[in-house]
């Protein structure tokens, strides 16, 4: 999957060079043009995501997991036909104004997917409670302590990282610095387990997977809380913001075609 994403980044990144530098066409040619114009429809068409959640005669219109898909999708190629038609260069004040708004949006829009994805069961799941989410690590400790009893180094290192995860330390740089390196020790603590465990075996395989599960388990409850807190506050900043990029956006379109 990795794989995939960075091959897709590469191959923007190689083209978007290319654009910069090629000067195969302007903003206001026919390409550039459409491209803004389709870009711009598209990010106009985000505006369909809260009002399908605040509407009662819209929540008929299929259902909401299909309207998150349209919106991220939306969200991700809209701006970036906008950047294509821009040749990524501004040419005016009004221009660089639409495309300030527009990628703080963008950022602003992996933030909060970054986050959503953190308090809820998959895409398009249920928002979870930080008592399930302990509920859950619970039966994964039981199950941890049951099958790896004759690992005795894998379930220290299991141990240390619960309880580096769940130390009170109430200094508030120290909680800084475990919510951002909660996921490299998990990896770190991940790495060192299989090196315990059995590789070619199915049994090995499967413990494998309890100790990844149990780790991604503790990570989970340890950072639950900071993610539900980010993400009620940038729905909060989202929707404006949103608003802004549509506005600044017009105004470009305005300034563009009477100027």
């Amino acid at each position: 999957m990795w794989l995939i994403i960075l091959a897709l980044f590469g191959g923007v990144f190689s083209l978007a060079l290319a654009v910069a530098q090629g000067h195969y066409y302007k903003p206001g040619d026919d390409i550039g043009y459409n491209m803004g114009l389709i870009g711009g429809l598209m990010m106009l068409t985000l505006l369909s995501y809260p009002l399908r959640k605040r509407f009662a005669f819209m929540r008929r219109l299929g259902q909401m997991k299909y309207w998150f898909s349209l919106h991220m999708m939306f969200g991700i190629f809209g701006p970036l036909l906008v950047l294509f038609h821009s040749t990524f260069r501004l040419h005016s004040v009004n221009a660089t104004v639409a495309m300030a708004s527009m990628l703080f949006v963008a950022a602003s829009g992996l933030v909060g997917r970054y986050a959503y994805r953190h308090i809820h069961r998959g895409l398009y799941g249920s928002k979870m409670s930080l008592r399930e989410i302990r509920d859950e690590l619970l039966g994964a400790k039981d199950e941890a302590d049951s099958k790896l009893k004759d690992y005795p180094g894998v379930m220290l290192l299991l141990h240390r990282f619960q309880a580096y995860a769940e130390n009170p330390e109430t200094r508030f740089l120290f909680r800084v610095l475990r919510f951002l390196s909660l996921p490299l020790h998990r990896q770190i603590a991940n790495v060192r387990c299989k090196l315990m465990l059995p590789r070619t075996t199915r049994e090995g395989r499967a413990l494998r997977l309890l100790v990844l599960d149990y780790l991604y388990g503790v990570e989970r409850a340890a950072q639950f809380t900071v993610f539900e807190r980010i993400f009620s506050l940038w729905h909060v900043i989202h929707i404006p913001l949103v608003y802004m990029v549509v506005a600044t956006g017009i105004w470009h379109v305005f300034a563009v075609h009477m100027y």
